[in-house]
């Protein structure tokens, strides 16, 4: 495999990563771009000594290289991928906390983009998501319910006090 294949590997093997795990925050993206260029460097100095030593001649040393490529990349990505729940990747699995269709779905949805550009407002949070995140829209949900529990509550003393204070007069 050639350098620029070996890179595509690990776009690839991120891209996955990051759609399966998607509760990574913007830390996540940095963490991302920051391990593609580590792993950008390591695949050159690969490729350098790779063509000093003529490497490149030996299909199976080739193969080899690209899956031990392949391990390190998916050890650093599921072992230090920043998570919002302070847990890594590797752990969830572990655990048993297996990605599953909502999660691939919002992970697919922080790699889109929306280009309805008349509809865009430069306030909103949602500019550059097709999609609000579910879990965001279930906290939103809970606290609008909580609100409208406490008002309720709010009306019912209201009313209760103002039957105490009601005074009746004599004639």
């Amino acid at each position: 495999m050639i350098a620029i294949n070996r890179f595509l590997l690990v776009l690839l093997c991120t891209v996955v990563v990051m759609i399966c795990f998607p509760d990574f925050g913007s830390s996540g993206w940095t963490f991302a771009g920051t391990l593609s260029l580590v792993w950008l460097g390591i695949i050159l100095v690969m490729s350098v000594v790779g063509s000093i030593f003529g490497f490149y001649r030996f299909g199976g040393v080739n193969r080899f290289l690209t899956f031990v490529l392949f391990l390190g990349v998916m050890y650093s990505l599921l072992w230090y991928l920043p998570q919002d729940d302070k847990v890594s990747p590797i752990n969830k699995l572990k655990y048993g906390q297996i990605p599953t269709g909502s999660d691939i779905q919002r992970g697919i949805n922080k790699f889109t983009f929306n280009f309805a550009f008349d509809k865009r407002n430069a306030r909103r949070t949602e500019n550059f998501v097709n999609q609000q995140d579910p879990q965001e829209l279930a906290r939103q949900e809970a606290l609008e319910q909580a609100r409208q529990q406490a008002a309720q509550k709010a009306k019912e003393a209201l009313k209760k006090a103002a039957q105490k204070l009601e005074i009746e007069v004599e004639d």
